[in-house]
């Protein structure tokens, strides 16, 4: 029975394992790779993953931010790479019927394979930023590399990531598995967001906390809605701009790659 297991699990793994090299192939030519101005050396790097409505002008705006701070930055259109386009990812992303962050999870491996392949970018010092459904892929890739689904190189480099009022609703993956302690997460909370409710979030974190995850304690914004960062997104009631919560957003997020960038003691 063990014997039978362990070819399982190998087989398994073998096939997530083929999945994001698939899925690097697939993204070929629907990443963009920001570089902080005048770089002729090697840069840390941080893997962008949009909301479900796909990359939007704030994934650019929070591009500069961290190429200011020596970042580059590479921006994943997982949307793109699958056919998705607005009205698609309004109608069936947003919903939950297509592209689940399950299924989402091998762009991340595939980005960060990337970023490693390429000789500008410190594949020691790595980073993952979600945003919304973004943020719910991170936790799902962590589930799946912590099941031993991803080889034991999956996150190597990665220093901590990033997660902008992230979906934690039923159907993720990380409510039922563990995801793991392989990086410090840094979760950034909107206390009226109606679609992606902060409370849940903060009762999976302490879930995954108890059982040894490295979640930190969540920047609450309490006056901001989903997507309060974003200028551009699609009219929603529930969901409005909010400059000063965004300037805010902007200062957490240069922080946490600060403390990405910090040599280890």
């Amino acid at each position: 029975m063990r014997v039978l297991a362990s070819v399982l699990l190998a087989g398994l793994a073998f096939l997530a394992l083929s999945s994001a090299s698939q899925a690097q192939g697939d993204l070929a030519g629907h990443v963009t790779l920001h570089m902080p101005e005048g770089a002729n050396w090697q840069v840390p790097a941080v893997v962008f993953l949009s909301g479900c409505g796909g990359v939007r002008e704030v994934q650019d705006v929070y591009a500069r931010e961290a190429n200011e701070e020596g970042w580059a930055v590479l921006v994943v259109d997982s949307h793109g790479a699958r056919g998705i386009g607005p009205s698609g990812s309004r109608l069936l992303v947003c919903t939950g019927l297509s592209m689940r962050g399950q299924a989402r999870a091998d762009d991340v491996f595939a980005a960060l394979d990337m970023l490693r392949a390429d000789p500008r970018i410190d594949a020691s010092r790595l980073t993952l930023a979600g945003w919304s459904h973004g943020g719910w892929t991170v936790l799902d890739a962590m589930a799946s590399a912590q099941a031993g689904e991803r080889g034991d190189a999956a996150f190597a480099g990665v220093q901590g990531a990033f997660l902008i009022y992230p979906y934690c609703g039923p159907v993720i993956r990380a409510r039922r598995d563990p995801v793991g302690a392989p990086f410090p997460v840094y979760p950034l909370l909107a206390g009226r967001d109606l679609i992606a409710d902060h409370r849940a979030c903060e009762r999976l974190f302490t879930r995954q906390r108890a059982a040894g995850a490295l979640i930190r304690p969540a920047v609450l914004l309490s006056e901001a809605t989903h997507a309060f960062d974003a200028q551009d997104q699609p009219w929603d009631p529930r969901m409005r701009y909010d400059a000063d919560q965004s300037a805010e957003a902007h200062l957490v997020f240069r922080r946490f790659l600060r403390t990405a960038s910090a040599p280890s003691e």
